[in-house]
């Protein structure tokens, strides 16, 4: 019997009481619209490629694999894929 699972495939990969992990894929050009989360605190974590990230319109991040962004999620978020990538998004329940 296997304690582990392996997620391989984009969207939300697991819904927990506590919070949420989603893998997002995109292709250079693709764009994240503006959103957020109120009720959670965000993980921003780059596995491929490279995401530029606005927070607020107005504070700008590039993150890149071995960089994680972390934020409350009451901020808005929109970001553009500058590189094919992958990201995964943690959000944590207040």
């Amino acid at each position: 019997m296997s304690v582990g699972i392996i997620f391989e495939e984009a969207g939300l990969l697991k819904k927990h009481d506590r919070f949420k992990l989603v893998k997002k894929v995109g292709k250079e050009g693709d764009v994240i619209p503006k959103h957020n989360h109120p009720e959670a605190l965000v993980v921003f974590t780059c596995v491929k490629g490279e995401v530029k990230v606005f927070l607020n319109d107005e504070e700008i991040h590039i993150v890149e694999p071995g960089k994680v962004l972390h934020f409350d999620g009451d901020n808005y978020i929109n970001a553009e894929f500058l590189k094919d990538g992958e990201v995964f998004v943690t959000l944590i329940n207040k």
